[in-house]
């Protein structure tokens, strides 16, 4: 058996320096920026001597500074972007802008820095009067589109006071308006009024188009929930007076004569669009009013007296407009009347409804007690099924 060989490894310890930052010769700041801005060159001399700052554009376009140095470490600041000053050069290309600090044909250090023509877009809707956030609105509404517009760059807000700024959006009929800076909010904003007989209703979903004058420009299309914009609901109040008397009745019986007399209004708001408010008349605004007098149950929906539980129409008149404040007035001659179960009235309905495309609507009702005379009970069988919906007004008793 061979010698064994043993191999004896040994570990020699290196001593090694620590290590130094590297200087960095040629810095811009910001390094990322929008068409129009500036960005800071600053270079510091690796040593004394005569050396070329170059920024050379996306297209290639070279702008030139000379620095000559008499010690290590001096340093050079010039502004890129100003056409007057420092390079003499502009950022009006997107794309990468390449700094080299050079000597002698020789590239001694480089940076680069960013060009985009982007801004950042988002939108919110208000009222008029309280300014407050609206998911919809009826027409008679101001609304207001409030678009908060950033440079992508910086995050810097687009003003009134940068030159060419300027913001377009769409309307729900499909054209453009201009969007104003509002000095309140320090935001562009839209407006949108519809009044009474406004036709686009339904959803909006506004596109907008921004840009300013150094060539920044974004299209933003709002992907919320639409804002629905919906015909209004009439404010109506109804009251039945003796047409001999003209003393307001709270219950019916028969060969009694009745004037119904029903007032129509379009609601107010705490800053209506101009020349909404006013009455339902019959000239202006094209208002037709029908009364239908009937007992017990009254369907919504159907328009109809009776269904699943039961009620009866006893006549059904067109009302005329007396000519002012929205009042609409119609005779009804009670005859002779069904006898009620007790718990079940009479039951005055006026709807309404104006010209607008579609048409502003109203609906109330006045419950009439039957006469003492007439509370025995009717009966009435039906298969027919009704749901009642809708805004129901009584008048008080």
């Amino acid at each position: 058996m061979g010698a064994a060989v043993v191999y004896i490894l040994a570990l020699v310890l290196v001593a090694v320096p620590p290590a130094v930052a590297q200087t960095q010769y040629v810095v811009a700041t910001p390094g990322y920026v929008n068409l129009g801005m500036v960005t800071s060159v600053t270079v510091t001399a690796p040593a004394a001597g005569s050396y070329t700052v170059t920024v050379v554009q996306p297209n290639g376009t070279q702008s030139t500074m000379s620095f000559s140095p008499t010690s290590v470490g001096q340093v050079l600041n010039a502004t890129y972007g100003n056409a007057t000053t420092g390079f003499k050069g502009v950022v009006d290309l997107t794309g990468t802008y390449n700094v080299f600090l050079e000597q002698g044909g020789q590239v001694v250090a480089s940076t680069s820095f960013y060009a985009t023509d982007k801004f950042t877009v988002s939108m919110d809707m208000v009222d008029g009067g309280t300014c407050a956030y609206i998911p919809s609105a009826t027409r008679g509404t101001k609304m207001f589109p409030r678009f908060y517009i950033y440079y992508a760059s910086n995050g810097a807000p687009l003003t009134n006071t940068i030159q060419g700024a300027h913001v377009t959006y769409t309307l729900p009929d499909g054209s453009k308006a201009n969007a104003t800076w509002d000095s309140g909010v320090h935001l562009f904003v839209g407006k949108l009024q519809p009044n009474w007989n406004y036709t686009s209703v339904g959803p909006w979903s506004p596109n907008a188009t921004i840009r300013d004058g150094a060539g920044n420009f974004a299209t933003f299309q709002y992907t919320g929930t639409p804002y629905d914009i919906s015909p209004v609901e009439l404010s109506t109040s109804v009251e039945v007076v003796n047409s001999t008397s003209g003393q307001q009745v709270t219950s019916l019986s028969s060969g009694e004569g009745v004037t119904i007399e029903a007032t129509i209004t379009y609601p107010a708001s705490a800053e209506p669009v101009k020349g909404f408010v006013g009455p339902l008349d019959s000239a202006s605004r094209g208002g037709s009013v029908v009364a239908q007098v009937g007992w017990g149950y009254y369907n919504v929906t159907a328009g109809t007296f009776g269904g699943k539980t039961p009620g009866g129409l006893l006549g059904t008149l067109s009302m005329t407009y007396s000519g002012s404040n929205g009042t609409w007035k119609g005779q009804f001659e009670s005859g002779s009347l069904p006898k009620l179960q007790p718990g079940v009235s009479y039951e005055v309905v006026v709807s309404s409804k104006d010209a607008a495309s579609p048409p502003n609507t109203g609906l109330a009702l006045a419950s009439l007690s039957p006469a003492s005379s007439q509370s025995t009970v009717v009966t009435q069988t039906t298969t027919s099924v009704g749901v009642l919906v809708g805004y129901i007004v009584r008048i008080p008793r």
